[in-house]
C-alpha cells in the first residue's frame, strides 16, 4: 500500500505533518478532512516536490462553446456510469458528435489516450478545457471515481452557464432600450428639427435661449457629425487595445469593483465564482494548495485574481484562509464569516458550495433591483429629453399667436 506524506492545518492554523498509508490520495484528504483538518498538500512517496501538478501546456483549437462542453461531459459520465471502457466512451461520443470543434478536440484526445496519456493529460492540451476541468478530471482518477468527477463538473459547469446567460439576459433590455432612444433623438435632430429652422428664420423674431441651443446642435451634429463618428471610433479602438495588455485589463477590472452601483454586485459575482470553484475542488479530494492555485486562474475578474494569488503562499505556511481573504478587501463579509466556520468544523467545502448559492442568489436580487431601477430611469431620461425638444420648437410658434404657455 503506498504512503502518502501530507501536510494540514488545524483549526487553529497549527501545520501538521506527516505520513499516512492509503489506497489512493482521495482517502488521505477525506481522513484528514473527518479529523476536523484542512488538507495541504498531499503526495505519495515517488512524486516530485511540488505536489499538486497540473499541466498547462495548451494547443491551439477552434473555438468550441461552452453548451457543448456541458454535454460531452455529461454525457462522457453517464458512458462510463454504464460501465463502457474509457476509450470506447469516446468513440461512441466521437461517432454522435456534430460540432467540428468539439469534434477535433475528441478526436486528439483519443489519440493521446491510446498513445497512453491519460485523460487529463490529453484535456490540458486544449485550452477549452479549463485548469479547473483538468484538475477535476485528475481527481477524478487518482481516486478511481472519474464518472463521479465528471458528473459533478458538468452540473457546475451547467450552474456556471445558466448564470451567465441570466446576467447577460437580463441586461438586453436597457441596452436595447437605450440604443432605440439615442437613434430616436438622432433622428429628430438630423430630419425634424431643420424642417422648423426655415420657419424660424421667416419669422424673425428673437429666439428663446432652449431653441437657440437645439437648432445650434442640430446643425453641428449635421455639419460635423463625421468628427463624433471619428472620435467613437478612436475611443472604442483605444478601449479595445487597453483590454488586450495586462495592464489594461487590470485597470477595467479595478474600476469595475469600485463602480458606484455595479461595484458591489462585481464582487458578489466574482465571490460566487471563486467559492463555487474551491468547493467543488475539495470535495473532489484537491488539496487546498492545489485547489487555489486553480482558483486564482478562474475568477472573472482580473484584479480580484490578481489580490488572490499571495493567499495561496501563506495559506501554504498554515494561515487561517478566511484571515488572508479578508486581508484582500474585496469579498463580502457573509462569505468571509461562512469561509471561517467551515476552516472551524473541518468541512470548509460545503460552506464554499452554500456560501455560493448565497453569493448567487444575491446576485440574481441584485441585478432584479438594478433593473428595477434601470429601466424606469432609461425612460424617465428619454422622456425628459423628448420634452425639452418639444417644447423648444413649440414655444416660438405659441409665442408668435400670443398664446401663453
Amino acid at each position: 500500500m503506498p504512503v502518502f506524506h501530507y501536510r494540514a492545518s488545524d483549526p487553529g492554523g497549527n501545520i501538521i505533518q506527516g505520513t499516512l498509508e492509503a489506497r489512493e490520495e482521495r482517502l488521505v484528504v477525506l481522513h484528514l478532512q473527518q479529523g476536523g483538518l484542512i488538507p495541504l498538500r498531499v503526495s505519495a512517496e515517488e512524486a516530485k516536490p511540488g505536489g499538486w501538478q497540473i499541466s498547462l501546456s495548451w494547443r491551439r483549437t477552434r473555438r468550441v462553446p461552452q453548451s457543448e462542453v456541458v454535454h460531452f461531459t455529461n454525457e462522457l459520465a453517464a458512458l462510463l456510469k454504464a460501465g463502457l471502457p474509457l476509450e470506447r466512451s469516446l468513440q461512441a461520443l466521437l461517432e454522435v458528435t456534430g460540432g467540428k470543434g468539439i469534434k477535433g478536440v475528441l478526436s486528439q484526445v483519443l489519440r493521446d489516450l491510446q498513445a497512453g496519456k491519460s485523460l487529463s493529460e490529453a484535456l490540458s492540451r486544449h485550452k477549452v478545457f479549463s485548469p479547473l476541468y483538468v484538475s477535476l478530471v485528475q481527481a477524478g482518477e487518482t481516486g478511481g471515481f472519474l464518472e463521479v468527477a465528471l458528473a459533478r463538473l458538468g452540473d457546475y459547469l451547467k450552474t456556471v452557464s445558466e448564470f451567465k446567460s441570466y446576467l447577460l439576459t437580463a441586461l438586453i433590455y436597457p441596452m436595447v432600450l437605450a440604443g432605440v432612444g439615442s437613434l430616436s433623438l438622432i433622428l429628430m435632430l438630423i430630419y425634424v428639427v431643420p424642417r422648423f429652422e426655415s420657419f424660424f428664420k421667416e419669422m424673425g423674431q428673437t429666439l428663446y435661449w432652449s431653441t437657440s441651443f437645439l437648432l445650434a446642435l442640430s446643425k453641428a451634429f449635421r455639419s460635423y457629425w463625421w468628427v463624433g463618428g471619428l472620435l467613437l471610433a478612436l475611443g472604442a479602438l483605444i478601449f479595445i487595445r487597453l483590454l488586450r495588455t495586462p495592464k489594461g485589463q487590470l485597470m477595467v477590472d479595478r474600476a469595475k469593483l469600485r463602480a458606484p452601483f455595479a461595484g458591489d454586485l462585481t464582487k458578489r459575482i466574482s465571490a460566487a465564482f471563486f467559492a463555487k470553484t474551491l468547493g467543488t475542488l475539495l470535495n473532489n479530494g484537491v488539496p487546498l494548495v492545489g485547489a487555489l492555485r486553480v482558483v486564482t486562474t478562474s475568477v472573472p475578474n482580473r484584479f480580484m485574481a490578481r489580490s488572490l494569488e499571495g493567499v495561496q503562499k501563506e495559506v501554504e505556511k498554515g494561515q487561517p484562509l478566511s484571515a488572508l481573504l479578508k486581508k484582500v478587501g474585496l469579498l463580502p463579509e457573509l462569505f468571509l464569516q461562512m469561509v471561517s466556520i467551515g476552516e472551524e468544523t473541518g468541512h470548509l467545502g460545503e460552506m464554499l458550495l452554500s456560501a455560493a448559492d448565497s453569493l448567487e442568489n444575491d446576485a440574481r436580487a441584485a441585478v432584479r433591483r438594478m433593473l428595477a431601477l434601470l429601466e424606469p430611469l432609461l425612460i424617465l431620461i428619454m422622456s425628459l429629453v423628448v420634452g425639452f425638444i418639444v417644447v423648444s420648437l413649440l414655444m416660438p410658434i405659441l409665442n408668435l399667436y400670443d398664446i401663453s404657455f
